[in-house]
């Protein structure tokens, strides 16, 4: 007979485990009690047994025990209370844990695409290039490529060079590259908590291909559309290029603020980065989270969810990404891994609700192919080996020692004209500017001089925000910063600033 009482208790007791060694214990009762809140099984304020209970009841040990309850508790799930246990989180009183699911018709095959006037709005968008080896570059999407392990890749890529087949030379799979996909699912279960299979994963040529196939998939010409403001540049471009009316929506300290968005037009779809929020760097929490979701549920409406960054946080948790907490297949995850890896490598991914799948791999068709197929066999045998968890994991500990240099030396030789704070996550800190300095104008000053940072006002599209440059430090070195500074405050001075 179970020992356990209560309606925590008894929902607990039907926890169960596989011990065959697929899925390590904790994870297992991680995701199953995790399941149970989202679906309402398990509500806001519920008294969860003791440790030693359960320990007793599930016949585990406690320190798995308490690694499945420190990771739900890290993201919000369960509270615990100084000498009165574990509880349900109270954010999981609110409707959205127990409203029925307003779950999305499935998609109908479209008769036709309509045209745009896509090549006007291209012509009006300039293309920017520097050189990625000065010093002084601060450009916020330059990763530090000096940290790649370059021998290891060249072994592995080697590996699948010396053995040519149709497979490595050919023009490769619609969905992308099967191992591939597989070694991804792994990846996000492991290091996001999503659940998706390979069979829901699209391997793209990078994010951008996978923005472009959503938007042509998913909008017209005409259709409204949402997304933050300031926000994803490369996004607010592909959305404009179809033709589509795009809205901002302003950012508060919780994220994309979702009240203020009172007046605006039914929105065929909100694209979001809430791992970390591009530019401005804020972490969407857990109740903002489940509050899109809910509106995508109500007005079954899309949420493009840009996992942009979300691997390079120094301090905090990872929340849920919102694909995971979606139990209505309104969300597309997109993520890429040339911000941990190398820009070139042009590998990225879209995890989709099933029946997405194959209208997206069409989409892919029209905008291009995906990678080199020697390219993702190389990508999937540098996951699976571990690889890329060890040069993230190193990578991290160089990224952050880098934010400490630049922050010392821009507060040294830059302050009060340039304040800046840490930043927990990312690759690029905002360097608040004095009132009344036309950010974008400096911005082309400074690049003029070799010094090439990003305007926050090249990211705004109604929402004002205040003068601020995006500077990066992931490119350049912790004892190099004070040079590279340097050479950003004598093109401020030719520039005419003094402070």
């Amino acid at each position: 007979m179970s020992i356990l009482k209560g309606s925590g208790g008894k929902l607990l007791a039907e926890l169960h485990l596989d011990r065959s060694g697929g899925s390590p214990l904790h994870r297992q009762i991680y995701t199953q009690i995790r399941t149970m809140i989202l679906n309402g099984q398990l509500p806001g304020g519920t008294r969860l047994p003791s440790t030693r209970t359960l320990c007793a009841e599930l016949a585990v040990s406690r320190i798995t025990l308490v690694n499945a309850f420190q990771a739900l508790t890290g993201e919000g799930f369960l509270r615990s209370r100084t000498g009165d246990g574990t509880y349900v989180g109270d954010e999981w009183r609110k409707d959205f844990s127990f409203a029925p699911v307003n779950r999305r018709p499935e998609l109908s095959v479209r008769a036709g695409l309509g045209t745009s006037a896509r090549g006007s709005e291209l012509r009006k968008q300039a293309l920017t290039s520097w050189n990625p080896e000065d010093s002084e570059t601060f450009v916020a999407s330059q990763v530090g490529i000096d940290l790649f392990p370059s021998q290891t890749w060249k072994t592995l890529i080697a590996r699948h060079s010396e053995r040519p087949s149709i497979d490595m030379l050919g023009y490769g799979e619609p969905l992308g590259y099967l191992p591939l996909r597989e070694a991804v699912a792994e990846y996000l279960r492991d290091s996001r908590g999503l659940n998706s299979t390979a069979e829901q994963i699209v391997i793209t040529t990078g994010a951008q291909q996978a923005f472009n196939a959503l938007m042509l998939l998913m909008t017209d010409p005409g259709d409204q559309v949402w997304m933050e403001d300031p926000g994803h540049i490369a996004a607010a471009k592909v959305m404009l290029a179809n033709g589509c009316t795009v809205h901002g929506v302003p950012i508060d300290e919780q994220g994309a603020d979702l009240s203020a968005m009172e007046d605006f037009p039914a929105g065929r779809l909100m694209f979001l980065t809430p791992a970390r929020q591009h530019p401005l760097g804020v972490r969407m929490s857990l109740a903002r989270r489940m509050e899109w979701i809910a509106w995508a549920n109500e007005r079954n409406s899309w949420i493009i969810e840009d996992d942009s960054d979300s691997e390079l946080r120094y301090r905090g948790v990872h929340l849920p990404p919102l694909f995971g907490l979606d139990r209505g297949a309104h969300v597309v995850h997109v993520g890429s891994f040339s911000k941990v890896m190398f820009p070139s490598i042009r590998v990225g991914y879209a995890v989709l609700p099933d029946d997405l799948v194959q209208p997206f791999g069409a989409a892919i068709s029209l905008t291009g192919r995906t990678p080199s197929t020697l390219i993702q066999a190389t990508t999937a045998d540098f996951l699976r080996g571990g690889h890329l968890n060890s040069h993230i994991r190193r990578t991290r500990k160089i990224y952050e020692a880098r934010q400490a240099a630049l922050l010392q030396e821009l507060h040294r030789q830059l302050y009060p004209f340039i304040q800046v704070d840490t930043v927990e996550a990312g690759m690029h800190v905002i360097a608040r500017l004095p009132p009344g300095i036309d950010d974008q104008h400096l911005a082309d000053e400074l690049a003029y001089r070799g010094v090439y940072t990003y305007a926050l006002g090249d990211y705004v599209l109604q929402q004002p925000a205040p003068p601020a440059l995006l500077i990066g430090f992931a490119a350049t070195e912790a004892r190099r910063m004070s040079d590279a500074v340097g050479y950003m405050v004598r093109a401020l001075h030719h520039i005419g600033h003094r402070w």
